[in-house]
């Protein structure tokens, strides 16, 4: 792209459905239902009493009442209404009344892996549901790390400009993770067709409330981000924290995003910090969770804000692009090869 200015048909809506999102954090799923729409695929998610994760569509087909609002009989889901009966494989073992149960009466099911810390589901065609392609997070259980999640009212791709670009850190979260030079520094991109790099190191620099909280460090800092996206939906930063011109590790963490489309107009957020260097102190845990549920609220009023302004634009408005945005351009390329609804 041209180093200062480029025109950009703007973020589109579409919605990729043959890929793996992350549904759930490992901890989050249990023996109960739960409702949730995945790449505009309604679902009925639990876990057996085995320990299997499943991933239902939320339909009986019945009367289509919603199966997330039955009940969990062993390793079934039993609907709520008229009572049938699906096992994890969504075979209709039961229907009230009669012995026979109808041929048709069956539920899909998703491809569903659990691998990681991380549930992931895949809500397209089965036959593409290649676990290879799933992300590795295995510093979620070799580290120390807190999870937590958000549902925005905003298309995934806005949230994804949002995480590629994190020089918004200076104007958007000034008072948590935001200082000048995260604007003033500039960027290094790569990309090889799955995965975008965004990098950035800032020497000597002011260290923000957040990182001086989660890490004791005060005075000038050296810092360092460095993000990975794994198009179409997860995203990494690496970050470093150490005292101005030291030699030694630092403070490491990595922030990690599952980029989960729910509609059209809105996504799942499921967030994760795992730290390095205090792996064993779990005393900063409800710190660092209250920052970072802080941080990504800002974030949500503003996707949110702006999700309600394109929706009310009805003229096709194009954008204009500068040097800081060359990791979102990536990215959003990205996910255009992986989908043909996506404007060229």
């Amino acid at each position: 792209m041209k180093q200062l200015v480029e025109t950009e048909p703007g973020p589109s809506t579409a919605v990729i459905k043959d890929a793996w999102y992350v549904c759930s954090w490992s901890g989050d799923l249990r023996h109960e239902l739960i409702a949730r729409r995945i790449a505009d695929e309604p679902m009925a998610l639990y876990r057996t009493p085995a320990g299997r994760p499943v991933a239902m569509a939320d339909r009986c087909p019945h009367r289509h009442y919603l199966l997330s609002l039955g009940k969990l009989v062993g390793d079934a889901v039993q609907c709520g209404y008229h009572g049938f009966t699906f096992d994890p494989s969504g075979r209709c073992t039961f229907v009230p009344g009669q012995a026979e149960v109808p041929r048709a009466a069956g539920v899909r099911t998703y491809p569903i892996v659990e691998r990681d810390g991380v549930v992931w589901v895949f809500p397209g065609d089965p036959a593409l549901a290649d676990p290879a392609r799933i992300p590795a997070t295995p510093w979620i259980a070799e580290w120390n790390a807190v999870t937590g999640y958000a549902r925005i009212g905003a298309r995934v791709v806005l949230l994804i400009d949002n995480l590629m670009d994190l020089s918004h850190e200076t104007y958007l979260h000034p008072s948590q993770i935001g200082t000048p030079e995260v604007a003033e520094t500039p960027i290094e991109t790569s990309s090889d067709g799955n995965v975008v790099r965004v990098t950035r190191h800032m020497l000597g620099v002011e260290c923000p409330p957040f990182y001086q909280a989660a890490t004791g460090i005060t005075g000038r800092i050296d810092r360092s981000q460095e993000i990975a996206f794994h198009a179409p939906a997860f995203w990494a930063l690496s970050v470093r924290i150490a005292p101005a011109g030291s030699s030694g590790t630092g403070f490491r963490s990595k922030v990690l995003h599952g980029l989960t489309p729910e509609t059209a107009h809105s996504s799942h957020d499921f967030w994760c910090i795992v730290r390095e260097s205090d792996r064993d102190d779990r005393s900063k845990d409800e710190q660092i969770v209250a920052r970072q549920t802080a941080v990504l609220m800002e974030d949500v009023f503003a996707l949110e804000a702006l999700e309600a302004q394109l929706q009310r634009t009805t003229e096709r408005v194009p954008e204009i692009s500068i040097g800081i945005d060359r990791g979102g351009l990536l990215a959003r390329r990205a996910l255009q090869e992986r989908s043909p609804k996506l404007p060229a």
